[in-house]
């Protein structure tokens, strides 16, 4: 949320920025084209949150279009209507009415109106780039989730081979120091690879319940916030994982009832 706030101001100083050197040319000077900037700012503003926030998804991505473009019209009024005022006020309180210091046809009400809804529809692209990324990255994480819950086995790397080990199968992961042991119901395999990287590869039927602990949660017998009992084992449930790990037992625990 704190970041989101921020970028949001990062990117209406730029916007202030540019438009301070793009209205340097009318004015004649940078520091009266800056005062300028700021009165049209919070108009560049509220008509860019009103068109992206209100406008598009209650009435465009519903399909109201006759809505959309009825209140669509009023926004460009009032917002035209605002800059007009906010152009009148500075040709007068900054300029002094002196046409040495401004120049008028850049200021235009049709100048502005262009550059204002520059602003809005580039702020638009902008949203929908960064929506349409978040959605990739999203189809692409529920696609490897997918993957990982239907898959049949983990292959670890045992005495330089590659071990398929099915999950059926396997009890629970133990880290030790420099090795891990991965205990199955009729064998242990020992490996060189970090539990963590382990973690990422088990569907979500294996939870962790400890830093050197990763359990089958259909296998474990037992359990309280404290520790579990699995395959006459009781590992205990650490202050760090306790949350999560009670909530993936109780879970399975109370569907498979």
């Amino acid at each position: 949320m704190k970041r989101n706030v921020l970028l949001h101001i990062s990117y209406w100083i730029l916007i202030l920025i540019a438009l301070t050197l793009f209205f340097g040319f009318s004015w004649r000077s940078h520091l009266l084209a800056f005062y300028f900037s700021l009165l049209l700012l919070p108009i560049a503003v509220i008509t860019t949150y009103f068109f992206n926030l209100v406008l598009v998804p209650k009435y465009l991505l519903t399909e109201n279009y006759r809505k959309f473009v009825l209140y669509f019209f009023y926004l460009i009024i009032i917002s035209l209507y605002l800059e007009m005022l906010v152009a009148v006020f500075s040709f007068v309180v900054i300029a002094d009415t002196n046409k040495d210091i401004v120049d008028l046809e850049g200021i235009s009400i049709f100048n502005l109106g262009i550059t204002l809804y520059l602003i809005v529809f580039a702020t638009s692209f902008i949203k929908l780039f960064v929506e349409f990324k978040k959605r990739e990255k999203l189809v692409a994480t529920l696609k490897l989730d997918k993957e990982r819950n239907e898959q049949k086995s983990l292959t670890v790397r045992v005495d330089r081979k590659n071990q398929l080990i099915p999950l059926e199968e396997l009890i629970y992961i133990e880290s030790l120091s420099d090795y891990v042991k991965v205990i199955t119901s009729d064998t242990e395999y020992v490996t060189r690879e970090k539990i963590s990287k382990l973690s990422h590869k088990l569907p979500d039927s294996f939870t962790r319940i400890h830093r050197s602990f990763i359990v089958n949660v259909e296998k474990v017998i037992s359990f309280t916030t404290t520790e579990i009992n699995i395959y006459n084992t009781t590992l205990p449930i650490s202050r760090t994982y306790k949350s999560k790990a009670v909530k993936t037992l109780e879970e399975f625990h109370k569907e498979s009832k």
